[in-house]
């Protein structure tokens, strides 16, 4: 009888191993199974500065002098920022921010509304969009091409200094942005590129020392910018 009982108790404890095992395994199993979903929320930064260059028709005035100086508001200066979080491979959403500035200046010039001629005159026009922007990317391993639209408000600030008093105009309009980048992976979170990018936008309207000045035809303040930059990613 004793001889029975330990037989029993001995296949009871192998049965009760086994189970354990058998249960390990398909525990490791499953385990394997399970597909590890990838993570796609990355974040990139780019600052970058170039050329810009302002769209739209000059007037002509007939005056060469001031035909002259006229010309140099086409050409100036941008800095361009992009901050992006990409929810998915292939799209994000993001804000973009871009600043132009041209300044011309002459002497002798002779203002007809006034009808006055200014000893020195110095004009500077300086255009700021910030707006939240859908971004798309498409990658390779050491390449990086992104795509942006954006739309939010255009800011125009243009303080004149007319024989050394300062006259500021202002106003504000709906803007809207599109950029194109590329760049190269320098390394694993560092890149280096290009982006061409144009933000567009009118007015019919400016504030004159806050008096509001209603336009004969609108004011473009639109821009195509070209810049080289740097950019940081989480990826």
């Amino acid at each position: 009888m004793k001889r029975f009982c330990s037989i029993v108790l001995l296949a009871a404890i192998f049965s009760v191993l086994a189970l354990t095992s058998a249960t390990a395994q398909r525990g490791a199993s499953n385990e394997k199974e399970q597909p590890v979903v990838p993570s796609y929320r990355d974040f990139r930064f780019a600052i970058g500065g170039g050329y810009a260059l302002r769209l739209g028709k000059i007037a002509k005035t007939g005056d060469d002098n001031w035909d002259k100086v006229s010309k140099k508001l086409r050409h100036g200066l941008t800095v361009d920022a992009d901050a992006q979080y990409f929810f998915r491979p292939d799209w994000g959403l993001g804000v973009n921010v871009n600043y132009c500035t041209t300044t011309i200046s002459g002497n002798d010039l002779y203002f007809a509304d006034l009808d006055r001629t200014a000893n020195s005159y110095k004009e500077s026009q300086n255009i700021l969009f910030v707006g939240p922007s859908y971004a798309t990317r498409s990658q390779s391993e050491k390449f990086l091409l992104v795509s942006s639209v954006a739309i939010g408000p255009l800011f125009y600030m243009n303080p004149a200094t007319f024989d050394g008093v300062v006259v500021n105009s202002n106003a504000l309009a709906t803007g809207l942005n599109l950029g194109f980048s590329g760049e190269y992976k320098v390394n694993a979170t560092t890149g280096v590129g290009l982006k061409l990018s144009s933000t567009v936008g009118s007015v019919n309207s400016l504030k004159v020392e806050g008096q509001k000045v209603e336009l004969d035809e609108a004011f473009n303040l639109s821009n195509v910018m070209l810049t080289a930059f740097i950019s940081f990613r989480s990826w």
